[in-house]
């Protein structure tokens, strides 16, 4: 999201240089979209819910039912499709990935076990811990696991690579309240999910590690008995909240706190979900005429994209995207489609390249002039952040994403040498 200052002075130029971010950034990546199907040659059906440090991961079903369901790991095709799910069990999902782990579940006997990957099937360490009956695994990131145990009731839970490293998220009871909760992502040590609190209000929730350091980001102001939190990138996170006056189901965002929450629903959209958030870019689906369309923010509603009309037209029913990774400039978007043609769910991947940015050219004539200067002052003026990448940030001459004095030497260099963009 783009972090604009609240400061009082140059309030009209910094709404209108906001606005134009904005529209930048959603035109920009609107244009520049292309989508890779991962679905393996062989397999009935597959799912893509998570992607990270160039890795995808989800499910694929390899015969005529659920239980022939593998987790499932790409490195940006369908003929990388590698099989994680371990030798002997009944089925696996894979959910997460990062740093070069996967996380999911997998099956020995009708009830899930918690799993982490490292790249093959072979290499699957059993997170289940002691006590708990069940466990899954549903996010990993900086070295962490996250996910739920079950023991009479579910509990939100984290591992560091080990079923010995478990802890138990679930916040302690409550004047005689047990709680509920599952954890579903983690990131730059926060992990995000519900809390089932007092009064049966499901609440999105955030946590530093430990139960103690339970978040309560339900906002009650505005919101009725539901929200959950889905994704985190260590600073924003992610999820659903339903409206006290309408029941709307909103994507939702919040930055660490209940009063923060923001929804991502664009007008006329009676439900959506943000599912992940990575460097300030949100993820998940908003429902179109009856259907589900991937969808893509920029941190506002009015940034939406809509990434399902990327798709061959007329092929597809309906799609979610469930993950979001930036690397190198480019942006990844892993998640999945009905498609009308094979009748099928398929894992898709959307990629959108950064846009060719002209540093200094405020007026988009191809070379910076004199006629760029009064923009190049007033977003200095301004002293904002440059928006998420891929949009471009025009005022960031030594590329360190601020706009500030540093790049004044910068622009006066390209303004006296000719300005001409490459």
């Amino acid at each position: 999201m783009n972090q604009f200052s609240t400061r009082r002075s140059h309030c009209a130029l910094r709404c209108g240089l906001a606005a134009a971010l904005i529209a930048a950034t959603a035109e920009g990546v609107s244009a520049q979209w292309t989508v890779t199907n991962l679905h393996p040659a062989g397999t009935l059906r597959s799912g893509g819910f998570g992607v990270g440090s160039g890795q995808q991961v989800g499910y694929a079903q390899v015969g005529p039912t659920v239980g022939h369901s593998r987790a499932s790991l790409w490195s940006g095709s369908a003929a990388s499709w590698v099989n994680l799910h371990p030798t002997g069990m009944g089925y696996s999902l894979g959910r997460g990935a990062d740093g070069g782990q996967q996380v999911g579940e997998y099956y020995p006997a009708g009830f899930p076990r918690a799993a982490m990957w490292t790249g093959t099937a072979a290499s699957y360490v059993d997170l289940h811990p002691a006590g708990p009956s069940q466990s899954s695994a549903f996010g990993v990131g900086g070295g962490q696991q996250v996910g739920r145990t079950y023991a009479g009731y579910y509990r939100a839970a984290l591992w560091s690579g080990s079923a010995a490293s478990w802890v138990d998220l679930n916040p302690p009871p409550t004047g005689g309240y047990t709680h509920v909760s599952e954890a579903y992502a983690v990131s730059g040590g926060q992990q995000v999910g519900y809390v089932i609190n007092v009064g049966g209000v499901q609440s999105a929730s955030l946590w530093s590690g430990s139960a103690a350091s339970w978040v309560n980001l339900h906002p009650t102001a505005v919101v009725s008995d539901t929200s959950q939190a889905f994704g985190t990138d260590g600073l924003q996170q992610v999820g659903i909240a339903r409206t006290n006056a309408t029941t709307v189901v909103n994507a939702s965002l919040w930055s660490g706190t209940a009063a923060s929450w923001v929804s991502l629903n664009p007008a006329g959209v009676t439900a959506g979900s943000a599912n992940a958030v990575h460097d300030g870019q949100q993820v998940g689906r908003v429902t179109v005429d009856g259907a589900s369309h991937a969808s893509f923010w920029s941190g506002t509603a009015a940034s939406w994209v809509d990434l399902h009309t990327f798709l061959p037209a007329g092929g597809f029913a309906y799609s979610e995207a469930t993950g979001i990774s930036h690397v190198g400039g480019i942006t990844y978007v892993v998640g999945f489609g009905f498609n009308g043609a094979t009748q099928r769910e398929e894992a898709l991947m959307w990629v959108a390249e950064a846009p060719e940015c002209c540093t200094g050219d405020f007026d988009g004539n191809n070379a910076v002039t004199d006629a760029d200067t009064s923009d190049f002052v007033d977003a200095l003026l301004v002293g904002d952040p440059c928006p998420a990448p891929p949009a471009c940030c025009p005022s960031d001459f030594n590329s360190d994403g601020l706009i500030d004095g540093s790049d004044m030497p910068g622009f006066l260099t390209k303004l006296l040498g000719g300005g001409a963009c490459p």
